[in-house]
């Protein structure tokens, strides 16, 4: 079987509440918790959190809560140890437990297809550690990255590189784009995924979604951009 583990804390610095807060007349928390009880594949869906509001809001969705225990809260935790903690959690839980998808709580920009079609791949493909969703890089590429030394731009990592300004010409890179991630449930414990996201495994295969596919919510700005998404994306913003 497989389930969805939600990570969704209290105390961020950045939106008061914001796991919480009001978004299209929901908890934001509301919109990952249904993405996964829509999804076909998903059996149970837990709630990793330190926030007795989040907990009181899973619960009356359906969902099963991990209270966290003290040292995995505040603001310097691994968020890998968080995801341990809530898989081995899972796992002592259930029967059979074989695959985890593990969605933040602090975006809108997930639904049961996407959940399902991580599941899917893992699936059908065997030989797989996990999936993850990402987006291709264009003007913020790893190669037009610059660091502040003494006061000074540089080129973030080697002050040699030699980048040219077309971007076409780069090979391509992508970053997990805050939408799933979905692996096999030993995966936490080999810690062999890639830095930093150890627990995915050493074979992690990507959807490749278009940006802004999965921004997560930490300004005012993602604010904006979140209710435009569901606005605008049938699917999620129905029901």
């Amino acid at each position: 079987m497989n389930v969805a583990i939600i990570t969704a804390r209290a105390g961020s610095k950045s939106i008061a509440n914001k796991n919480i807060m009001p978004l299209r007349g929901r908890p934001l928390i509301a919109y990952p918790i249904r993405a996964a009880q829509e999804a076909a594949g998903v059996s149970r869906v837990y709630i990793s959190t330190d926030s007795p509001e989040i907990m009181e809001i899973g619960r009356q969705m359906g969902c099963v809560i991990i209270v966290r225990p003290e040292k995995l809260c505040g603001d310097h935790v691994n968020h890998g140890e968080v995801i341990k903690h809530a898989t081995e959690y899972a796992d002592a839980h259930e029967a059979d437990l074989q695959n985890v998808v593990l969605l933040l709580g602090n975006t809108v920009m997930v639904d049961g297809a996407l959940i399902d079609l991580a599941l899917e791949t893992l699936r059908t493909r065997p030989d797989l550690d996990s999936v993850m969703s990402v987006w291709e890089a264009a003007d913020d590429h790893p190669l037009r990255a610059l660091e502040i030394v003494d006061g000074i731009l540089l080129p973030y990592g080697d002050p040699q590189r030699q980048a040219s300004t077309e971007r076409q010409s780069y090979p391509k890179a992508y970053y997990y784009d805050q939408g799933v991630w979905a692996f096999r449930k030993g995966c936490v414990q080999r810690r062999e995924g890639p830095n930093p996201w150890w627990w995915m495994g050493k074979r992690s295969s990507p959807i490749i979604r278009r940006w802004v596919a999965g921004r997560d919510i930490h300004t005012q700005l993602d604010v904006r951009v979140a209710e435009w998404w569901l606005d605008n994306s049938p699917g999620i913003s129905e029901g």
